[in-house]
Protein backbone atom coordinates (compact mmCIF):
# COMPACT_ATOMS: atom_id res chain seq x y z
CA UNK A 1 0.00 0.00 0.00
CA UNK A 2 3.10 2.06 0.73
CA UNK A 3 3.76 2.56 -2.88
CA UNK A 4 0.23 2.78 -3.97
CA UNK A 5 0.27 5.67 -1.36
CA UNK A 6 3.85 7.36 -3.17
CA UNK A 7 2.02 6.57 -6.65
CA UNK A 8 -1.06 8.17 -5.83
CA UNK A 9 1.03 11.31 -4.60
CA UNK A 10 3.61 11.18 -7.66
CA UNK A 11 0.61 11.00 -11.10
CA UNK A 12 -2.06 12.57 -9.18
CA UNK A 13 -2.00 14.75 -6.13
CA UNK A 14 0.90 16.37 -5.88
CA UNK A 15 1.00 20.44 -6.36
CA UNK A 16 2.06 20.62 -10.10
CA UNK A 17 -1.33 18.33 -10.78
CA UNK A 18 -3.64 20.78 -9.42
CA UNK A 19 -1.47 24.06 -11.19
CA UNK A 20 -2.40 21.78 -14.50
CA UNK A 21 -5.56 21.12 -13.89
CA UNK A 22 -6.57 24.46 -12.98
CA UNK A 23 -4.58 25.59 -16.04
CA UNK A 24 -6.90 22.88 -18.42
CA UNK A 25 -10.00 25.01 -16.70
CA UNK A 26 -8.90 28.14 -16.99
CA UNK A 27 -7.80 28.13 -20.76
CA UNK A 28 -11.42 26.62 -21.32
CA UNK A 29 -12.72 30.12 -19.50
CA UNK A 30 -11.21 31.88 -21.58
CA UNK A 31 -11.68 30.67 -24.87
CA UNK A 32 -15.23 30.32 -24.16
CA UNK A 33 -15.30 34.02 -22.53
CA UNK A 34 -13.47 35.28 -25.91
CA UNK A 35 -16.73 34.54 -28.17
CA UNK A 36 -18.97 35.99 -25.39
CA UNK A 37 -20.00 39.07 -27.65
CA UNK A 38 -21.20 36.36 -30.41
CA UNK A 39 -23.31 34.33 -27.52
CA UNK A 40 -27.15 34.36 -27.30
CA UNK A 41 -28.99 36.30 -24.51
CA UNK A 42 -31.32 35.18 -22.57
CA UNK A 43 -34.09 37.98 -21.68
CA UNK A 44 -36.73 37.87 -18.84
CA UNK A 45 -40.02 39.92 -19.06
CA UNK A 46 -42.87 40.24 -16.72
CA UNK A 47 -46.87 40.29 -18.04
CA UNK A 48 -45.89 43.89 -19.31
CA UNK A 49 -43.19 43.11 -21.13
CA UNK A 50 -40.99 44.90 -19.00
CA UNK A 51 -37.32 43.74 -19.00
CA UNK A 52 -36.57 42.17 -15.59
CA UNK A 53 -33.21 40.62 -16.53
CA UNK A 54 -30.68 39.72 -19.41
CA UNK A 55 -28.22 36.88 -19.41
CA UNK A 56 -25.47 35.74 -22.49
CA UNK A 57 -25.83 32.46 -23.17
CA UNK A 58 -22.31 31.53 -22.18
CA UNK A 59 -21.58 33.14 -18.77
CA UNK A 60 -22.50 30.40 -16.76
CA UNK A 61 -20.28 28.24 -18.47
CA UNK A 62 -17.52 30.92 -17.76
CA UNK A 63 -18.42 30.92 -14.20
CA UNK A 64 -18.31 27.61 -13.45
CA UNK A 65 -15.38 26.71 -15.32
CA UNK A 66 -13.32 29.95 -13.66
CA UNK A 67 -14.41 29.27 -10.76
CA UNK A 68 -12.99 25.25 -10.91
CA UNK A 69 -9.67 27.18 -12.27
CA UNK A 70 -9.61 28.86 -8.83
CA UNK A 71 -10.28 26.46 -6.56
CA UNK A 72 -7.76 23.86 -8.46
CA UNK A 73 -5.36 26.51 -8.34
CA UNK A 74 -6.03 27.50 -4.62
CA UNK A 75 -5.67 23.71 -3.44
CA UNK A 76 -1.94 23.63 -4.79
CA UNK A 77 -0.99 26.25 -2.85
CA UNK A 78 -2.39 24.52 -0.19
CA UNK A 79 -1.02 21.13 -1.30
CA UNK A 80 2.09 22.69 -1.73
CA UNK A 81 2.07 23.96 2.01
CA UNK A 82 0.52 21.18 3.54
CA UNK A 83 1.98 17.93 2.50
CA UNK A 84 0.70 15.36 4.52
CA UNK A 85 -2.93 17.13 3.34
CA UNK A 86 -2.02 14.40 -0.02
CA UNK A 87 -0.85 11.48 2.48
CA UNK A 88 -2.42 7.81 2.86
CA UNK A 89 -3.97 7.69 -0.43
CA UNK A 90 -6.57 9.99 0.36
CA UNK A 91 -7.11 13.76 0.47
CA UNK A 92 -7.35 15.50 3.60
CA UNK A 93 -11.02 17.12 4.53
CA UNK A 94 -9.50 20.22 5.01
CA UNK A 95 -9.14 20.15 0.82
CA UNK A 96 -12.55 18.94 0.26
CA UNK A 97 -14.31 22.06 -0.15
CA UNK A 98 -15.55 23.85 -2.57
CA UNK A 99 -15.43 27.74 -0.72
CA UNK A 100 -12.92 29.48 -2.47
CA UNK A 101 -12.62 32.06 0.36
CA UNK A 102 -12.54 29.10 3.15
CA UNK A 103 -9.72 27.51 1.37
CA UNK A 104 -7.80 30.89 0.41
CA UNK A 105 -7.70 32.29 4.16
CA UNK A 106 -5.80 28.18 4.75
CA UNK A 107 -2.85 29.06 2.51
CA UNK A 108 -0.18 31.30 3.93
CA UNK A 109 1.32 31.52 0.28
CA UNK A 110 -1.51 32.23 -2.05
CA UNK A 111 -1.35 36.08 -3.54
CA UNK A 112 -4.11 38.79 -2.81
CA UNK A 113 -4.67 37.60 0.57
CA UNK A 114 -6.78 40.51 1.50
CA UNK A 115 -7.47 41.78 -2.34
CA UNK A 116 -9.93 40.78 -4.80
CA UNK A 117 -11.84 38.53 -2.28
CA UNK A 118 -14.88 39.81 -3.96
CA UNK A 119 -13.70 37.70 -6.99
CA UNK A 120 -13.62 34.71 -4.62
CA UNK A 121 -16.76 35.42 -3.59
CA UNK A 122 -17.96 36.16 -7.30
CA UNK A 123 -17.23 32.73 -8.35
CA UNK A 124 -17.95 30.64 -5.56
CA UNK A 125 -21.46 31.78 -4.74
CA UNK A 126 -22.74 29.51 -7.70
CA UNK A 127 -20.46 26.55 -7.23
CA UNK A 128 -23.18 24.85 -5.51
CA UNK A 129 -26.14 25.99 -6.87
CA UNK A 130 -26.87 28.32 -9.91
CA UNK A 131 -23.58 27.38 -11.96
CA UNK A 132 -24.93 24.02 -12.37
CA UNK A 133 -28.23 23.99 -11.17
CA UNK A 134 -31.34 25.82 -11.02
CA UNK A 135 -31.19 25.88 -7.30
CA UNK A 136 -29.35 24.83 -4.23
CA UNK A 137 -30.61 21.93 -1.64
CA UNK A 138 -32.35 24.93 0.10
CA UNK A 139 -33.79 27.95 -0.24
CA UNK A 140 -31.63 29.62 2.50
CA UNK A 141 -28.36 28.59 -0.14
CA UNK A 142 -29.76 29.08 -2.72
CA UNK A 143 -28.43 32.27 -4.46
CA UNK A 144 -29.55 34.91 -7.40
CA UNK A 145 -27.32 33.89 -10.59
CA UNK A 146 -24.71 36.66 -10.94
CA UNK A 147 -23.41 38.88 -14.13
CA UNK A 148 -20.25 38.14 -15.57
CA UNK A 149 -18.86 42.25 -15.84
CA UNK A 150 -16.01 42.53 -17.82
CA UNK A 151 -14.55 44.53 -14.40
CA UNK A 152 -15.12 41.49 -12.75
CA UNK A 153 -13.24 39.14 -15.59
CA UNK A 154 -10.54 41.61 -15.88
CA UNK A 155 -9.81 40.99 -11.26
CA UNK A 156 -10.21 37.26 -12.00
CA UNK A 157 -7.56 37.09 -14.60
CA UNK A 158 -5.59 39.47 -12.13
CA UNK A 159 -5.87 36.68 -9.53
CA UNK A 160 -5.22 33.96 -12.00
CA UNK A 161 -2.23 35.64 -13.58
CA UNK A 162 -0.76 36.11 -10.14
CA UNK A 163 -1.34 32.90 -8.94
CA UNK A 164 0.20 31.10 -11.63
CA UNK A 165 3.23 33.70 -11.25
CA UNK A 166 3.53 32.50 -7.72
CA UNK A 167 3.20 29.05 -8.48
CA UNK A 168 5.49 28.96 -10.88
CA UNK A 169 8.06 29.81 -8.71
CA UNK A 170 7.61 27.66 -6.01
CA UNK A 171 7.29 24.69 -8.07
CA UNK A 172 10.64 25.62 -9.96
CA UNK A 173 12.10 25.06 -6.25
CA UNK A 174 10.78 21.58 -5.70
CA UNK A 175 8.50 19.98 -3.25
CA UNK A 176 8.92 17.48 -1.08
CA UNK A 177 6.33 15.38 -0.67
CA UNK A 178 4.22 12.50 1.48
CA UNK A 179 6.15 8.83 1.26
CA UNK A 180 9.35 9.70 0.19
CA UNK A 181 8.31 11.44 -2.65
CA UNK A 182 10.33 14.71 -3.90
CA UNK A 183 9.38 17.01 -7.27
CA UNK A 184 11.15 19.91 -8.58
CA UNK A 185 9.53 20.61 -12.14
CA UNK A 186 10.52 23.29 -14.56
CA UNK A 187 7.20 25.11 -16.27
CA UNK A 188 8.05 27.25 -19.65
CA UNK A 189 5.19 28.58 -21.44
CA UNK A 190 1.91 30.57 -20.28
CA UNK A 191 0.14 29.51 -17.43
CA UNK A 192 -3.01 31.42 -15.83
CA UNK A 193 -1.96 33.98 -18.21
CA UNK A 194 1.34 34.32 -16.90
CA UNK A 195 3.89 33.76 -19.15
CA UNK A 196 7.47 32.29 -18.71
CA UNK A 197 10.55 32.13 -21.39
CA UNK A 198 9.35 29.73 -23.81
CA UNK A 199 10.86 26.83 -25.63
CA UNK A 200 9.82 27.75 -29.04
CA UNK A 201 6.15 26.57 -30.04
CA UNK A 202 6.26 24.46 -26.67
CA UNK A 203 4.39 24.82 -23.64
CA UNK A 204 6.55 22.22 -21.58
CA UNK A 205 6.31 20.85 -17.75
CA UNK A 206 9.21 18.68 -16.47
CA UNK A 207 8.62 16.45 -13.32
CA UNK A 208 12.09 15.71 -11.87
CA UNK A 209 13.94 13.70 -14.75
CA UNK A 210 11.28 11.09 -14.83
CA UNK A 211 8.03 12.50 -16.87
CA UNK A 212 8.13 15.30 -19.32
CA UNK A 213 4.67 16.58 -20.92
CA UNK A 214 4.51 19.10 -23.49
CA UNK A 215 1.53 21.44 -24.76
CA UNK A 216 1.44 23.20 -27.71
CA UNK A 217 2.22 23.34 -31.73
CA UNK A 218 4.93 21.75 -33.09
CA UNK A 219 6.86 23.24 -35.23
Amino acid sequence: MTDENKRFVEQFANPHSWLLTADSLHEQATAIYSSRAHSSITTKVDANRIILEQIRGIDKSVFLLGGFALENAIKAFLVYENPLWVSDGRLSKNLKSHSLTTLQSRSELVPYKTRHISVLKAFEDGLESWFRYPCALTVEKTKEEGHLYDDLWHRYSMVMRAYGRKLTKLLQGGWQGPHGFYGRWTITGEHFGYKTPMIPTFRATQLASKVSTYKGKLA
